[in-house]
């Protein structure tokens, strides 16, 4: 039995070896969340295609309370 025929044998059920990226066949920073198993990079990439969007995020209370006329109170 040579070196050939034993290298990447063990069989890979669980844990980082078990998982890698659909798009690109990654193992680095892949993102498992909502079942998407995709790395960061390609996620970047067809996150629009995908359906998530940017969302500016409020900066203060100031802000928030002016943006939702809490104001008035």
């Amino acid at each position: 039995m040579g070196h050939a025929n034993i290298w990447y044998s063990h069989p890979r059920r669980y844990g980082q070896g078990s998982r890698s990226c659909r798009a690109c066949s990654n193992r680095h920073g892949l993102i498992r969340k909502y079942g998407l198993n995709i790395c960061r990079q390609c996620f970047r990439e067809y996150a629009h295609d995908i359906g998530f969007k940017k969302v500016k995020v409020l900066v203060n209370c100031f802000t928030f309370c002016y943006c939702f006329n809490f104001n008035s109170y």
